[in-house]
């Protein structure tokens, strides 16, 4: 086959394949619409006409909302449809054509974009083409990956609900030559987000006027209700904060004699320190409010911290000086008579004194065998003999030895039962406030 025949039939098949993909019909239909458009030009055919758009939103997904920088990034599909007196002809001259697509950059088309953007570039929908029915309809449907700025109150954390705008308006024309109609936004195609749950989307026309433009702008506004999930945030910080508030009640529970009271409480602490430094990589880092789980986990810190202090003063009580200061009477009407009776406690000399009434005080009985000691060499030898004299004083040191060393346990055992006291006590009142802050903290998130 010579070249020239080669080059004939490529050029024939060139021109199939054009008619067959686009046809005459609608290729002259096109060259017809395009023989005298401007696309610079507004589409009315009165300058002092005004143009309706009507506005629409697809919501795809809500990607992220990053509460530091107050942007929300969503995916969605714009809407936008008016109508373009140009563009109309009559279907059935050109065989039942009744719509075109045309490249978005041959037509007008409205410059609605996203007031609130949060890029530097306000343009960042993809370059979609426009629909384009007979009767001059134009549907232009672009995809976009929205980023636009959003004021997130974290006071609720993580049980808050948010809301967030997206602003839609023309950036050049103003309400006097274009007008902007809502439409409702549609959320058949909406894919789930794993840390927020949308409640509703709502929308509403705006008619604002700037200091700075003296005609008024039209605007619409979607405004995107979503919820926060706390499934995550529950497992990964309040249950390890209650549990870790558990641990410091153990702390009275656990006998003074042990040696292993303040380690205790000072490993509980470092727990809730390391878990506090983890949680602080969840919660947003902003100082306009305070999360509610950040106040949760401060309250849990300074219950804590309590345990340990009390703990010390306990350990005080218990290993307190028998030779040293007496009980003062005011602890022992607060802890003996009040505290005590409250927590149905008894002191361990108060059984035993029940268990054995006819047992005689130490010291009693020491006082009256010296007496009776004394009388009876006093009277046997009457002074005769000094050896009996050295006797009668050791008998007296031995009796006081007997009766320091009873009131030395006496006073120790005061002090300790003092001690236990104050366990018992801190312990009632620890669980009863770490239940009501748990309550009140769960109680008052609105979610």
């Amino acid at each position: 086959m010579a070249p020239y025949e080669v080059l004939l039939v490529l050029l024939v098949s060139a021109c199939t394949v054009q008619v067959s993909i686009q046809g005459p019909n609608e290729y002259r239909l096109f060259r017809k619409l395009m023989k005298d458009y401007i696309n610079l030009e507004r589409p009315v055919v009165n300058e002092s006409q005004v143009l309706n758009v009507r506005v629409g939103i697809y919501l795809m997904q809500i990607m992220d909302l990053d509460e530091v920088n107050q942007v929300l990034t969503t995916s969605v599909w714009l809407q936008l449809s008016w109508i373009d007196y140009k563009l109309q002809w009559d279907a059935s001259k050109y065989d039942g054509i009744d719509s075109l697509q045309f490249s978005n950059d041959r037509l007008w088309k409205p410059d609605v974009v996203l007031y609130n953007s949060a890029l530097e570039r306000f343009h960042t929908t993809y370059d979609a083409k426009v629909y384009v029915a007979s009767s001059g309809s134009c549907l232009y449907q672009p995809q976009a990956i929205l980023k636009s700025t959003c004021y997130s109150d974290l006071r609720w954390f993580p049980f808050d609900s948010q809301k967030c705008d997206l602003k839609f308006g023309s950036r050049t024309y103003s309400g006097l030559s274009l007008d902007l109609t809502m439409t409702e936004a549609h959320l058949s195609e909406y894919v789930p987000n794993g840390e927020w749950d949308l409640v509703g989307v709502t929308g509403k026309k705006n008619n604002r006027t700037y200091e700075c433009f003296p005609e008024p702008y039209i605007d619409v506004t979607y405004t995107i209700v979503m919820r926060r999930r706390t499934l995550f945030y529950v497992v990964c910080l309040i249950i390890p904060c209650i549990l870790i508030s558990i641990l410091a009640l153990l702390v009275f529970l656990l006998p003074a004699d042990s040696g292993e009271k303040i380690s205790l409480g000072i490993t509980v602490m470092l727990s809730l320190i390391v878990l506090m430094l983890l949680g602080a990589q969840m919660i947003p880092a902003t100082s306009d409010s305070v999360p509610l789980i950040a106040q949760y986990v401060v309250i849990t810190m300074a219950i804590v911290t309590l345990s340990v202090i009390v703990t010390v003063v306990v350990l005080k009580f218990h290993h307190h000086d028998p030779n040293g200061d007496k009980m003062p009477k005011w602890i022992r009407v607060v802890l003996f008579d009040w505290c005590g009776w409250f927590l149905h406690m008894k002191r361990p000399n108060e059984d035993k004194t029940h268990s054995n009434p006819n047992s005689m005080d130490l010291k009693a009985r020491m006082e009256s065998v010296g007496q009776a000691g004394e009388g009876e060499v006093l009277h046997s030898t009457a002074g005769s003999e000094p050896e009996l004299v050295k006797i009668l004083h050791e008998v007296r040191y031995i009796a006081k030895c007997f009766r320091d060393q009873q009131h030395g346990e006496a006073t120790h055992s005061d002090w300790k039962f003092a001690a236990a006291v104050i366990d018992r006590l801190c312990f009632v009142i620890f669980l009863l406030f770490i239940i009501l802050c748990t309550f009140m903290v769960l109680k008052s998130a609105p979610n």
